[in-house]
């Protein structure tokens, strides 16, 4: 069998289980196993010792388990971030996040910074890549989604860089402790996790989404706690549901922030928070 046929073969299975987008899918996971890019696949033949192993990924994807936790690796802004379902997996609304983060004006320093809810580190594990001599804490509720992000900072020779904590939002920092604090918090309501994609509500933790009755609930504990956590004029980023941007705006105008600034994603859906904490001078609001 060609590769031509075999991913046709795989498109089909992946149709007759209701899978989306088959055929990328298809070349995703053989591309997976030949160690390529799915474009290169078609440039070789499926080997007959890799059959066994493929089948058994296959079977896994028909069973509406999410692409990257079968494969077990997400690329994110060119780090091979590995994943499973310990953490949520991370998205490209999260990559956006990251560079509003990367174009802050905080790097003039040797800014302090906490990533709230880490998960797989995804986003700390960037920052910390990108900039190596500021001050990183990496803080999630879960110890198996800590241990993951642990396990992701070895592998790409970073662990040394960022302080680990195993504890619930803010609670462990002390007052004006932090220059920024970055969040990718739960923010879906209960009611709207219950109808979930199944790849979603089957397999990725309950914890890194459902938020509780309104899916606000943890975004404005955060929000109240960092207005003592972070230093006078410390920057809050946040990313939050496509239907949040006003409860978002405006749980940031009753804690007091200033130059709030609310960004969309490529749909044109509100998804990002940017703001800062009252402070003694005036700051340039962020450009939206």
């Amino acid at each position: 069998m060609n590769m031509v046929q075999q991913i046709n073969k795989l498109e089909s299975r992946f149709a007759q289980a209701q899978i989306d987008n088959g055929r990328r899918v298809a070349e995703e996971v053989v591309a997976h196993l030949l160690d390529c890019s799915p474009l290169a696949i078609y440039q070789q033949s499926f080997p007959e010792n890799k059959e066994v192993e493929l089948d058994q990924m296959v079977k896994r994807i028909e069973a509406h388990e999410p692409l990257q936790y079968v494969v077990g690796t997400v690329d994110f802004r060119g780090l091979e971030i590995h994943c499973d379902s310990r953490a949520l997996i991370p998205r490209p609304e999260t990559e956006a996040l990251v560079e509003e983060i990367l174009q802050a004006p905080i790097w003039k320093n040797t800014p302090r910074i906490a990533d709230i809810g880490t998960g797989s580190g995804c986003i700390i594990l960037t920052l910390a890549n990108e900039h190596p001599n500021a001050h990183f804490f990496a803080v999630d509720l879960s110890p198996d989604a800590l241990e993951l992000a642990k396990e992701n900072a070895q592998r790409l020779q970073l662990d040394q860089k960022i302080n680990w904590k195993c504890s619930s939002l803010l609670d462990d920092f002390a007052p004006e402790s932090l220059d920024l604090v970055v969040a990718n918090l739960p923010y879906i309501s209960t009611a709207d996790w219950e109808m979930l994609d199944p790849s979603v509500l089957q397999f990725e933790p309950r914890t890194a989404l459902d938020s509780g009755p309104s899916g606000m609930e943890l975004i404005e504990i955060l929000l109240q706690q960092a207005t003592r956590v972070l230093v006078p004029n410390g920057m809050i980023f946040l990313e939050f549901g496509y239907d949040q941007g006003s409860a978002v705006q405006h749980a940031l105008e009753k804690n007091g922030y200033q130059n709030i600034c609310i960004k969309t994603d490529l749909a044109g859906h509100p998804r990002i928070a940017i703001a800062n904490v009252k402070g003694n001078k005036k700051m340039g609001a962020p450009i939206c």
